[in-house]
């Protein structure tokens, strides 16, 4: 009996040592809305989601430089599969940041129906999301139309977000009141991210990661 106390202490002492010395990983997916409304900004989007990535690949966590991993959707085009709410996975989590930087870029846009709440559902429950608490687990959605479109509610996509610790950051395409009112802060607010904003009449703001 005491050998066995002694093997169970022995193991979970293995274990806190190896999650003491596991290396940080965080995950980001990138949704980007790419209807007709996104021509003129979309480019601005591409380049301030790059930025943030780019951002991420170079923070440390105790000094520990962290496995980035990222995914990439696209949303709202008319040309997407409309039973599944136009949305395409276009690179499932990787840390391939060529291919996803070579994939951002190409996106176009066309058409129009832009299901925010519908997205970020399918974002959570498709892709690999760490289970470890201690991981950084990111959603960047960046759009310009009303964050209420489709007939799933994005406020229900954003709570089952947080409950799983993805942490929903919203980027409207347009100005900073529109985005309020429509409710692009009030999905970020719900799982405890950011509100940003693109204005093409304005400098771009400054996004903190």
């Amino acid at each position: 009996e005491k050998m066995k106390i002694l093997f169970i202490l022995i193991t979970l002492l293995l274990s806190i040592n190896l999650l003491a010395d596991k290396k940080p990983i965080i995950q980001l997916a990138i949704l980007l809305d790419t209807s007709n409304s996104m021509d003129g900004l979309i480019n601005q989007a591409k380049a301030q989601l790059w930025k943030i990535v780019n951002e991420l690949a170079t923070a440390k966590k105790d000094g520990k430089a962290p496995d980035l991993e990222v995914a990439l959707y696209e949303y709202g085009k008319d040309s997407l599969n409309q039973e599944i709410g136009y949305i395409r996975l276009v690179v499932p989590l990787t840390t391939d940041l060529d291919k996803i930087s070579e994939e951002l870029f190409a996106l176009t846009t066309n058409g129009g129906d832009e299901y925010c709440g519908w997205v970020i559902k399918n974002a959570v429950e498709t892709l690999k999301w760490s289970s470890d608490k201690n991981d950084l687990k990111l959603i960047f959605i960046a759009g310009n139309e009303p964050f209420t479109q489709g007939k799933i509610d994005y406020k229900d996509s954003c709570k089952q977000s947080i409950t799983k610790s993805i942490v929903v950051n919203t980027i409207h395409c347009g100005s900073y009141d529109e985005g309020v009112s429509g409710k692009w802060k009030d999905g970020a607010d719900l799982s405890d991210g950011k509100y940003m904003v693109i204005d093409q009449n304005k400098v771009v703001q400054v996004i903190e990661t």
